[in-house]
């Protein structure tokens, strides 16, 4: 009877440790489904719009370089 009772106390641990750790994973607050790179707050959407355009501007630079990167090895190879 005490081995059959741990047995089950063990199957129900597993999913609630999973329940726990993802919770934890998501800092427990409800932004669930959205992973920011950051938790920045900004005082209106503009603000929050010239952000996001800065930030893809340094994407696009850091794309240009690798891009170069990639086509001066390619022709150093071909």
């Amino acid at each position: 009877m005490l081995q059959t009772l741990g047995s089950f106390i063990a199957l129900l641990a597993c999913p609630l440790m999973m329940i726990l750790m993802m919770k934890g994973m998501h800092g427990g607050h409800g932004e669930h489904g959205t992973h920011r790179s950051s938790h920045r707050r900004f005082g209106s959407r503009e603000e929050e719009l010239a952000d996001m355009k800065r930030r893809l501007d340094e994407l696009q630079t850091e794309y240009d370089r690798l891009s170069q990167q990639q086509k001066e090895r390619s022709g150093h190879l071909g």
